[in-house]
């Protein structure tokens, strides 16, 4: 019972510990492909340091090729290849490498390569909200590359985004119309097999709010091709984006998860996937995953210069940052009353081991006190069972030789008036009455009659005496016995006698009407005859017949 209680008070305590952690953590649960593609990017954050030292060894193989270069044309890809890896990883890296192929292309004279680092500079101006340098940069040239599908997509995403930050809704309308105009030429410029095709039709569709076409056109899309890894991140946050208009978080949770990890592996860090994604995790209230995710995406947009980033990844930062201090608070607070309780908890046991041991002990005492009374109370049982049957014994032979005596008592009486008759006929007859008196016929007969009694009465109280006796006996002592014949030796009766319990010398002498010196021989014979110690051999006659 006090066993029991120990072990409910330290479940109940346990319990309790549980109990408090358990709510000061997440009580978010999610489907079995959210949770993954949240682990696989949680994965990719903890390798940051490993996936930016690939990035970083492959921006120095190609600056060490600079001064290899054959011709400014050579150098012109290299800085090509340095503007590529730069362009979301570190802006003001990206923006003087373009500056670089301007030069080189400038100097070479080739108006391909001068148009394309232009075009590189614009968007990087584009992506950093920089609208009136890119605006500037192309003021001397639209009538060149006014049909470039390149430049047409740039002003698409300069007047977009005008409209979309103008707070003056006579320009907004002016920006909107402007936007529309070069949206609608470039998509007639590109090709149908053109991602950027797929990009323009998609980003209509969310303006229009067809969310649900923007599924249809994309999940489909994905599953027949496999896109580089730097527009997986931006077709996956699409798809995160209409899921989101549509209302479906875990959905949106899940691709703007995957974009997330898309962005990080390349690794870019002008994005907004991954603070997106904070802040739905926020509005599930997974407040410590939220955290982490706004301070890696801070990171990122400082440690790039990300402009933009910066901003948008500011607005939602405080917001996340007071809720997760508050959780760290709650969560410590639970702690603190985790380890009061564990303490206690910790008492309570040490109290609860300290009575059990008491208890344990009173326990062994009492059962070392009940198996010595058990094993007296056995002892004690065997005794009696001796006594019983030595009782039984005993009212058997009272009741065998009460009938017996009554038997030889009648006979008795019955040979003293045979004999009484006798006399009369020797002193009607005249014959010599003193010669009668002296003769011994009756005596003998009587004492032989009485020893044949005796032995019949002593077998069948032990019919197996003789043959137990033998097993006490030498072999070649062993006695001789016919059963049939049911009569016993002096020297079988003075056993007999013993195993009755009459062990004097002189009362078995008289009783056998022998010598005591006779009988002693006797009892020192079967001494030395016996297979056991002599001094033993009498008791082991006495349990003849006793034995179970």
């Amino acid at each position: 019972m006090k066993q029991c209680r120990f072990y409910c008070m330290k479940y109940i305590c346990q319990f309790f510990c549980l109990l408090i952690l358990c709510g000061c953590g997440s009580s978010v649960r999610y489907s079995y492909d959210v949770e993954s593609a949240l682990k696989s990017l949680d994965k990719v954050i903890s390798h940051k340091e490993l996936i930016e030292e690939q990035k970083e060894n492959r921006i120095q193989r190609l600056r060490s090729s600079v001064d290899n270069a054959m011709s400014d044309f050579d150098r012109y890809y290299i800085y090509d290849n340095l503007f590529n890896e730069y362009f979301q990883y570190n802006i003001d890296s990206a923006i003087a490498y373009a500056h670089k192929k301007i030069e080189l292309a400038k100097r070479s004279g080739d108006i391909v390569l001068f148009k394309d680092a232009v075009m590189d500079l614009a968007e990087r101006y584009t992506m950093s909200g920089l609208y009136d340098a890119t605006l500037n940069l192309f003021s001397e040239y639209e009538s060149e590359w006014i049909d470039d599908a390149r430049y047409l997509g740039i002003f698409n995403t300069v007047y977009s985004n005008l409209e979309k930050s103008s707070t003056d809704n006579v320009l907004s309308v002016k920006y909107g119309n402007k936007k529309e105009e070069y949206k609608r030429d470039f998509l007639s410029s590109l090709a149908k097999d053109d991602i950027s095709r797929l990009f323009v039709q998609t980003d209509i569709l969310l303006e229009d709010g067809r969310n649900r076409e923007v599924l249809d056109l994309l999940l489909p899309w994905i599953e027949k091709n496999d896109p580089a890894l730097e527009d997986k991140g931006v077709i996956y946050y699409t798809i995160a984006r209409a899921y989101s208009m549509l209302g479906d978080k875990d959905n949106a949770i899940l691709w703007y998860a995957k974009s997330a990890e898309s962005d990080l592996l390349v690794p870019k860090y002008e994005y907004r996937s991954l603070y997106e994604l904070a802040s739905c995790l926020y509005e599930k209230n997974d407040i410590e995953r939220a955290y982490t995710y706004i301070t890696r995406s801070v990171e990122d947009a400082i440690q790039s210069n990300a402009q933009l980033h910066k901003q948008f990844s500011y607005q939602i930062l405080p917001i996340i940052s007071s809720s997760y201090n508050s959780f760290v608070a709650q969560k410590n607070r639970a702690i603190v009353y985790a380890l009061l309780i564990s303490l206690i908890s910790l008492i309570i046991l040490a109290i609860l081991i300290i009575v059990l041991i008491r208890e344990r002990n009173r326990v062994l005492i009492a059962e070392k006190l009940t198996k010595e009374s058990n094993q007296r109370l056995q002892q004690l049982t065997e005794e009696l069972q001796r006594n019983v049957r030595i009782l039984k014994e005993t009212d058997q032979v009272k009741d065998l030789y009460l009938g017996r005596y009554l038997n030889m008592c009648s006979e008795y009486i019955d040979g003293l008036e045979k004999y009484r008759t006798s006399l009369r006929k020797v002193a009607r007859e005249g014959e010599d009455i003193i010669s009668a008196l002296k003769s011994k016929d009756f005596i003998e007969k009587a004492l032989e009659d009485f020893y044949n009694q005796f032995d019949a009465t002593f077998l069948d109280l032990f019919p197996d005496f003789i043959p137990q006796l033998n097993e006490l006996l030498q072999e070649d002592k062993k006695v001789t016995y016919h059963s049939k014949e049911r009569l016993l030796t002096t020297e079988l009766r003075v056993l007999a006698l013993i195993r009755l319990g009459v062990d004097d010398s002189v009362k078995i002498a008289s009783f056998l009407r022998r010598s005591v010196s006779t009988v002693y021989n006797y009892r020192v014979k079967m001494r030395n005859a016996s297979v056991c110690d002599r001094d033993a051999f009498e008791k082991r006659v006495m349990e003849i017949g006793s034995r179970q």
